[in-house]
């Protein structure tokens, strides 16, 4: 087999989408037990804070549809996800070639608050006015 034949290598983009769905899984889970978590309470209107939270995990699981999609298309798919005590970790084929994608928790709630805020239209700065 030459080199013409290999399928091409992983790219910046492949990990991207890799790290995008993970955040996107990650996401529901949190959306899911947030939503839980507001039937048990004592709030005024608990209605309302569950559809809005509802709406935010429908459009999660769209954009999660399209990331799959996406990653269909280049060939890649995760075949494994694991929550260590330090992180999380995924186990992907790209084109024929087995990846490891790991981000540490800090950094996964930092870019799932991000994802969170940006689908609630909200901003995390602290000096908002």
């Amino acid at each position: 087999m030459n080199a013409s034949s290999l399928p091409p290598a992983p790219a910046e983009e492949d990990a991207l989408l890799v790290k995008s769905y993970i955040l996107h899984v990650i996401l529901l889970d949190v959306l899911e037990r947030d939503i839980r978590t507001l039937n048990t309470l004592a709030l005024k209107l608990p209605g309302v804070y569950i559809r809005g939270l509802s709406g935010v995990q429908g459009k999660v699981m769209r954009r999660l549809a399209d990331l799959r999609k996406a990653m269909r298309t280049r060939g890649i798919r995760v075949y494994e996800e694991n929550r260590g005590p330090r992180g999380f970790e995924a186990l992907y084929l790209c084109r024929g070639y087995q990846r490891r994608f790991f981000m540490l928790w800090s950094y996964v709630k930092a870019e799932t608050a991000s994802e969170l805020s940006a689908y609630l239209g909200i901003r995390l700065n602290a000096d908002d006015s």
